[in-house]
């Protein structure tokens, strides 16, 4: 993979749950005829980071099979089931120990575009001592959550994450370093069948249809 100038970041793409409110398992779930696992690890690709790390778990042979022709790290979680936490502390495990960040992906954000990560990318670079996290509106409050990059001196903190819960805890203790970055269509994900059926027709499609 090519390596960019200037501070050196790594992403951790999720992709390891078992949909289980969908009832389908969303990695694999195609939108205009491309499964989200593999759109979203191309889309990473794309950034000239230093490592993607695609984390597996449920199902994961057929995951795999979907980006096996990416240059990507495949980092399994055995200990899927536990929780989000684990498969972040996996993904971690296996970056290289000199990056200066880590950026957090899930697969299912499926409006998130290039330019969506690089304007991320672009306000860690201004100070990569901090937190720099996606943000939206939620009817009216203002939300905030994934994609989100941790400095380095915070890696340690994402390899410790209690195994049920997810990263924003470490934001929530260090929220005086944490900046937000507007990105509407960070909000729009698939974690259930009213998202499903919120979504344009003809663009989606489970694997088996």
């Amino acid at each position: 993979m090519k390596r960019a100038e200037g501070p050196r970041l790594s992403a951790i793409l999720l992709a390891a749950g078992s949909s289980s409110r969908l009832r389908q398992q969303k990695q694999l779930l195609r939108f205009h005829g491309e499964s989200l696992v593999r759109r979203s690890a191309r889309l990473l690709m794309s950034l000239d980071l230093a490592t993607v790390a695609v984390v597996t778990g449920c199902r994961a042979k057929p995951v795999q099979e979907e980006i096996q022709d990416l240059p990507v790290v495949i980092s399994h979680n055995d200990a899927w089931e536990q929780g989000m936490g684990s498969s972040i502390a996996r993904g971690v495990a296996n970056l290289p120990e000199d990056v200066d960040g880590v950026l957090i992906a899930q697969c299912d954000q499926w409006r998130l575009e290039r330019n969506d990560y690089f304007r991320l990318i672009s306000a860690w670079n201004s100070d990569i001592s901090h937190i720099y996290a996606a943000q939206w509106l939620h009817r009216i409050t203002s939300v905030f959550g994934p994609p989100v990059i941790f400095p380095r001196n915070l890696i340690h903190e994402l390899k410790n994450l209690d195994e049920k819960r997810g990263a924003k805890c470490i934001i929530s203790r260090h929220r005086r370093t944490t900046q937000f970055v507007n990105m509407e269509n960070a909000a729009f994900d698939v974690d259930t069948e009213a998202d499903l059926e919120a979504l344009p027709s003809g663009s989606w499609r489970f694997p088996n249809s």
